[in-house]
């Protein structure tokens, strides 16, 4: 007798221990992912603006980035506060020698101060280090012309430097007129360059004689305004609609990777759900029992195919299909992409589907399909009238369930999405047709794509881990939810 109590009590034991490890390790996972993803709130944000005095009939008008004198304004991990080679190799040369190459001229310099400004200390650019969100900065730009310039007026333009988007920055960038030179009337100038990131300026001619005069042109200053916190700052960049975290100016929006994955998602659960039910309720209430016998094995069989498998099975077989399909007609360079990736995810979940709708079909008591048949209902009433309402709470556990899986999953998204981050586009049917059968990428093949590039303990590092921590918190609550409504479904009968 008192073995079986030792065998109870073990028994006993054995079932909390395992509980209180998944307890815990739910809770080292999610303590882990949140404290990795603290050196995402250590980011600093990148910015520049080229601009360039020219003249009225410039070629460069409309496209500032492309004029060889412009000067970059920027902060970014290729800057230094310090001069290096780079910032060396755009010292402007000495009065005579620049009169040679161009007409009109800006500079600048390394101060923030117009009090330290130098003549032999002027550079076509400067790049200076990226600073957190509470840090402004100052830029100051002379403006002037040489003798050798014979236009009436000329004019200052701006625009942002390539893959720079003002949005993108926590900063309000004022471009101001410190200090017009000598002789020269002209109303005060200050450009909010977030309102107006493009555009131009005349101004009246002034010419510098001698290099010393370059200090008595047009003096302008670029300033970076602090408009909030590095933390409020991140999480607001995290939700924009770009994902760019290798650029020089890099964005961390998660927003296209979290639709696409939701995207996928659907899609699978569309296709997946009225087949699971129709083959569960085939097994529940039609096949016989030799049929049940063999169809279980192969259902099993099928949840246990590797997913890299059902990923290559997508690339050898779906993507060529979807290409010969849309290829000439949406110019598609690969079929791969969001709707060959739903297709092999609803293989991927069918297993799941059937067997947990099975089971909670079978659960219904026999005395409704009794009562039902006293009724004189056909088999498809009794399954809509009767089973199905009766099944609910189960069914939808197993549709939350399917959807958990889905949304975790990597090797097929890795696969077959393409691995190109753009937010889905359904503004018209043609737009919505692209958007299915293009490439994408969602949070999964994100996180294992990058994270074995991504320098530790940067912010892109940080990054990765709150994808991976937005997406265990979703798969987490919809498991939550999956497992509430089955035990509600076996408390029903």
């Amino acid at each position: 007798m008192w073995r079986i109590r030792l065998l109870d009590h073990l028994v006993q034991a054995a079932t909390w221990m395992a509980g209180g490890l998944l307890i815990l390790t739910i809770v080292a996972v999610f303590y882990y992912l949140l404290a990795e993803s603290r050196y995402a709130f250590t980011r600093k944000f990148p910015y520049g603006f080229r601009i360039a005095l020219q003249s009225p009939d410039s070629e460069y008008r409309d496209e500032v980035s492309m004029d060889p004198t412009a000067s970059l304004l920027a902060t970014h991990r290729e800057g230094t506060d310090e001069l290096d080679d780079a910032e060396d190799a755009t010292r402007l040369p000495p009065h005579e020698e620049l009169a040679s190459m161009q007409s009109l001229v800006t500079a600048t310099a390394q101060t923030s101060d117009p009090a330290q400004l130098r003549a032999d200390e002027l550079f076509r650019d400067c790049m200076r280090a990226p600073k957190t969100a509470e840090q402004g900065e100052r830029f100051l730009l002379l403006a002037f012309a040489m003798p050798s310039y014979t236009g009436k007026t000329m004019e200052l333009a701006w625009e942002p430097d390539v893959a720079f988007e003002p949005e993108f920055a926590p900063y309000e960038f004022r471009l101001r007129l410190l200090r017009a030179p000598k002789g020269i009337s002209i109303e005060p100038i200050e450009i909010n360059l977030n309102q107006q990131p493009r555009g131009r300026i005349t101004l009246p001619v002034w010419k510098a004689h001698s290099q010393q005069e370059w200090l008595n042109g047009y003096l302008f200053e670029l300033e970076a305004r602090p408009t909030t916190t590095t933390t409020v700052a991140t999480l607001q960049q995290f939700f924009k609609p770009d994902w760019a975290p290798t650029i020089l100016y890099a964005r961390f929006g998660m927003l296209p990777l979290l639709l696409s994955t939701l995207l996928i998602t659907l899609l699978a659960i569309t296709f997946a759900t009225p087949l699971g039910l129709a083959a569960a309720v085939y097994l529940s209430e039609q096949a016989s029992p030799r049929i049940r016998e063999w169809f279980k094995p192969i259902l099993e069989i099928l949840a246990a195919i590797p997913t890299v498998v059902l990923g290559y099975f997508g690339v050898v077989l779906v993507a060529p299909a979807l290409q010969k399909l849309f290829g000439e007609a949406l110019q598609l360079t690969s079929g791969r992409g969001l709707l060959a990736t739903a297709l092999m995810m609803t293989v991927f979940i069918l297993p799941t589907v059937i067997s947990l709708s099975e089971d909670a079909l079978r659960a219904v008591p026999n005395s409704l399909r009794e009562g039902a048949e006293a009724l004189g209902l056909t088999l498809a009433e009794c399954v809509r009238l009767i089973l199905l309402p009766a099944a609910k709470s189960g069914l939808i556990a197993a549709v939350l369930l399917a959807i958990a899986r889905v949304m975790g999953e990597t090797m097929i998204v890795w696969i077959l999405s393409g691995g190109t981050p753009v937010m889905p586009d359904f503004s018209s049917p043609s737009a919505a047709l692209a958007t299915l059968v293009k490439p994408t990428r969602a949070i999964p093949d994100t996180i294992a794509i990058e994270m074995g590039n991504v320098e530790f303990e940067s912010p892109h590092y940080g990054h990765l881990f709150l994808l991976g921590l937005t997406l265990f918190v979703l798969t987490l609550f919809i498991n939550l939810l999956g497992f509430a409504y089955r035990k509600r479904a076996q408390l029903q009968f």
